[in-house]
């Protein structure tokens, strides 16, 4: 598996940064250090205290995420998180969503003060080719939250200043936060730090996912298919690079439990049984976990079949297993090769490449020893059906239940998920108390 980089014991979040540097006594102290003052030698450290709030952002934002979508089911005794089992995603009170909404914004921060800061070092001569190395770190963390944020987010507040409160976004304007992740993932590739196919991975993730959105708003489900050429040539270049099964993950670790957060989704799933993977997905006979995902054998623990060979899928089991064996500290995929094999087939078949379609879809089979697509099923279904397995609690299926006209079953009719498709999560009311902005 591809790391883009692995967890560190000497996290600096941004908390206790802010603490450190908000400690003051009325006294002359000779070792005072303002945080105007830090220079080049902090910049690793703050870099690294930027990972750790990005693993800890989206930890806790895929939690609501994924239970709102058929991937998960609610079985705990919030009733918050049942409200979005429903589909009832556009409620501002939800505590949850609004619990993680603290966390993603730190990071959103946090990604553009460390960046901002790394680009004014990076015109000194202490600046290293770690240094470097460092920023291209920075870009991708923040390019990764600028994508999550559009992804899972109906509007959100893009402040630039920690006491001033800024406007919202705005519902419309949304899209335009792949635009600010593709332009720090175009300066990382810039350096030339080492990160190149990596960063052109993201990148081809960024841009169909701007595609993705303008399918979502308005959701068009006559014509569902993403075409983006350039991020199918990204793609393409990545898994050159890469090959055809790599990962690039955000990892949490028991040596840096900052990183997890109060709410995050293997907490929620792997230790309190708040919710659990869904039937849809799982063979789970005490309505509690999977039944065997430690034993390699799809056939005991997954309930959704390959449209094609008719058996329980190995590549959903492949995600489960890693997502539950994890407990506590799971790997998050934020790209893959499987999803660059399936950005270049969706790209193809919006442009009625069938053969194309076909040799990346099974490409992807191949990995898990599955038989090769062959028209059996509609190639639109046959898509769903790849990206459903393969992207697994990976924050993209509520898109396409929406474009694929495709509900999740526990979606209740009178859920915004089903009366207004394409809704997602909103401002939530502790930005709204906060600020003046924000009707």
């Amino acid at each position: 598996m591809k790391k883009f980089n692995t967890m560190k014991k000497t996290f600096i979040l941004i908390a206790s940064i802010i603490m450190f540097l908000g400690c003051s006594l009325d006294a002359n102290n000779p070792n005072n250090l303002l945080e105007e003052q830090l220079g080049v030698s902090a910049f690793t450290p703050m870099v690294n205290g930027l990972e750790g709030v990005t693993v800890r952002a989206y930890g806790n934002i895929l939690a609501p995420y994924s239970v709102a979508s058929d991937e998960m089911i609610w079985i705990g005794s919030r009733d918050a998180w049942q409200q979005l089992n429903f589909g009832n995603v556009d409620n501002i009170n939800n505590e949850f969503v609004d619990a993680a909404f603290f966390y993603v914004a730190e990071a959103r921060y946090w990604a553009d003060d460390v960046i901002a800061r790394g680009e004014e070092f990076s015109t000194s001569n202490a600046f290293t080719s770690k240094n470097r190395t460092d920023l291209a770190r920075a870009y991708w963390y923040g390019a990764v939250t600028y994508i999550f944020i559009a992804d899972m987010f109906d509007d959100f507040v893009i402040g630039s200043a920690k006491t001033e409160a800024a406007p919202a976004v705005g519902a419309s304007n949304m899209g335009s936060l792949y635009d600010i992740a593709i332009g720090y993932l175009n300066k990382a590739l810039a350096l030339n730090a080492g990160l190149t196919s990596e960063l052109k991975a993201t990148k081809a993730r960024a841009e169909f996912s701007k595609g993705i959105w303008a399918k979502v708003n308005p959701v068009n489900t006559s014509a569902p298919l993403v075409s983006a050429a350039s991020a199918a040539a990204l793609a393409a270049e990545a898994l050159a690079a890469l090959g055809d099964d790599f990962s690039v993950t955000l990892d949490t670790s028991g040596s840096a439990p900052d990183t997890v957060g109060g709410l995050d989704i293997a907490g929620e799933v792997n230790d309190r049984l708040e919710m659990r993977l869904s039937d849809t997905y799982v063979i789970s006979s005490d309505a509690k976990r999977p039944d065997a995902y430690t034993d390699g054998n799809p056939a005991t623990t997954i309930s959704l079949l390959d449209p094609i060979d008719n058996i329980p899928d190995p590549a959903l089991y492949k995600n489960v297993a890693n997502f539950t064996i994890a407990q506590l500290y799971p790997k998050y995929p934020i790209v893959s090769g499987r999803e660059m094999h399936l950005i270049i087939a969706e790209n193809a078949l919006a442009n009625g490449d069938n053969t194309t379609f076909t040799a990346h879809i099974n490409k992807i089979r191949a990995l898990d020893g599955l038989s090769d697509y062959s028209g059996q099923i509609d190639a639109t279904e046959m898509l769903e059906h790849s990206r459903r397995v393969n992207l697994f609690l990976q924050g993209r299926r509520i898109a396409d239940h929406y474009r694929f006209a495709s509900p999740s079953e526990y979606w209740i009719n009178t859920s915004p998920a089903i009366t207004s498709p394409g809704s997602f999560f909103p401002i939530t009311i502790s930005e709204i108390q906060a600020n003046e902005n924000i009707n």
